[in-house]
């Protein structure tokens, strides 16, 4: 696996991991195959599947290595927040469980919606256990970000806010399992009615030893949206110079894509 992924919770305010890399140039080239769409690919190669041969069209590898390799003037917080995102769905692909779908991840930093929605669902009973989303955050400013971003999108879903959102998205996965009409109607209800949530926060954080006493206040308030520890989780990515690392993330996802064939 390209990441070490360590138990590392805030208690009170939510459980949680904290990730580190193990093999930079796997975790890059994994990234470089989910941005040029072969996400269900990156799946089967976290599985044990060997890597084919990779096509991609000169036109989109022009469009991605402007969005990955930027000049000096360029903001660089768009292109750091898609890397993450990505990251963020790497991880959560590797520790998703055979009765668990996860959305597809978002192809552009502009994309809207929840990052990623993940259904759990048991076989056996044909019903919905619960639904998690995920929120990522790639930022300098963690606590900010989860303070003013984060807490207020996980309130919404919890109010019903997104839930045309929410039924649409979590349907289409469970599609996955083949549900009849009825068994597709259960789970809207269930869904809607009995609102089986769970929130999965994940924020870059610096220094590189990023404490768990840092975490409890980086995640101060998680606890206010009423739900149990074990639904409320918060991941930090810690990085000793945030921008300076996606800058050569980037780079090195650059490298592999254009070494994929046209």
């Amino acid at each position: 696996m390209p990441l070490n992924v360590i138990d590392h919770p805030a208690a009170p305010r939510c459980g949680g991991h904290q990730w580190f890399v193990k093999d930079l140039e796997a975790l890059a080239r994994l990234t470089a195959l989910v941005m040029v769409g072969r996400a269900r690919q990156v799946g089967d190669i976290i599985n044990g599947a060997e890597l084919g041969p990779i096509v991609a069209s000169e036109a989109l590898k022009a469009r991605l290595r402007r969005d990955l390799v930027l000049d000096a003037r360029a903001d660089a917080w768009h292109r750091d927040g898609l890397l993450f995102e990505t990251i963020c769905w790497i991880v959560a692909r590797m520790r998703a469980g055979p009765a668990e779908v996860l959305s597809d991840p978002h192809r552009r930093a502009t994309q809207q919606g929840a990052d990623a929605v993940k259904v759990a669902f048991d076989s056996v009973q044909r019903t919905l256990v619960d639904v998690t989303i995920y929120e990522q955050k790639c930022s300098d400013n963690a606590r900010s970000k989860f303070r003013d971003e984060v807490l207020p999108a996980f309130k919404d879903w919890i109010a019903g806010v997104r839930d045309d959102e929410l039924t649409q998205v979590a349907i289409g996965l469970l599609d996955r399992f083949g549900l009849t009409d009825v068994e597709s109607r259960r789970a809207i209800g269930r869904i809607v009615l009995e609102r089986p949530l769970a929130f999965r926060a994940a924020m870059t954080v610096s220094p590189q030893n990023y404490s768990a006493v840092e975490c409890v206040r980086l995640f101060d308030g998680y606890e206010t949206l009423g739900l149990a520890m074990a639904s409320r989780s918060g991941d930090t990515f810690p990085l000793e110079n945030i921008r300076g690392w996606f800058a050569m993330f980037g780079a090195m996802v650059w490298a592999n894509i254009e070494r994929f064939d046209v």
